[in-house]
């Protein structure tokens, strides 16, 4: 069995503002207790408006159809990309045997993390990119 102990979570979003341009960076939406270079991240999952419509700011989640037009970067303390481009569907862990993608620990700069559209086919303006965290607390 290959359960995942979760030591916290928080939900984060990228909103893709503006007009949709492919290969533009969309940042993570800044979260205050989170936001300082003070997680170390395990794990995380993406949604779609299939298992999400609405995040809890009210923002509504991209649909299902976008995910393949989608891929995240996160960005590590020392600013550099750890995980580089990896495609949203790959992460939508109930298309994945409902598995959440498990990583080496690494303290995540969420500021500097961004999503990209590689095609801006069925995102549409202020859309988000909905990812869900699993980490802990350095020193913790």
């Amino acid at each position: 069995m290959n359960n995942l102990i979760i030591k916290r979570s928080q939900l984060v979003e990228a909103q893709f503002t503006g007009t949709v341009a492919v290969g533009k960076k969309y940042a993570f939406t800044q979260v205050p207790n989170i936001s300082r270079n003070n997680i170390i991240i395990y794990g995380f999952e993406v949604f779609t408006a299939t298992q999400l419509s609405v995040t809890p700011s009210n923002n509504t989640v991209v649909p299902a159809n976008a995910a393949p037009n989608i891929v995240i970067t996160f960005v590590d303390e020392n600013n550099i990309e750890r995980i580089y481009q990896i495609p949203y569907y790959a992460l939508i862990s109930s298309l994945n045997g409902g598995f959440i993608r498990m990583v080496k620990p690494f303290i995540l700069n969420l500021t500097k993390s961004y999503v990209q559209a590689v095609s801006v086919t069925n995102i549409s303006t202020d859309q988000v990119a909905s990812v869900n965290l699993y980490y802990s607390i350095v020193g913790e």
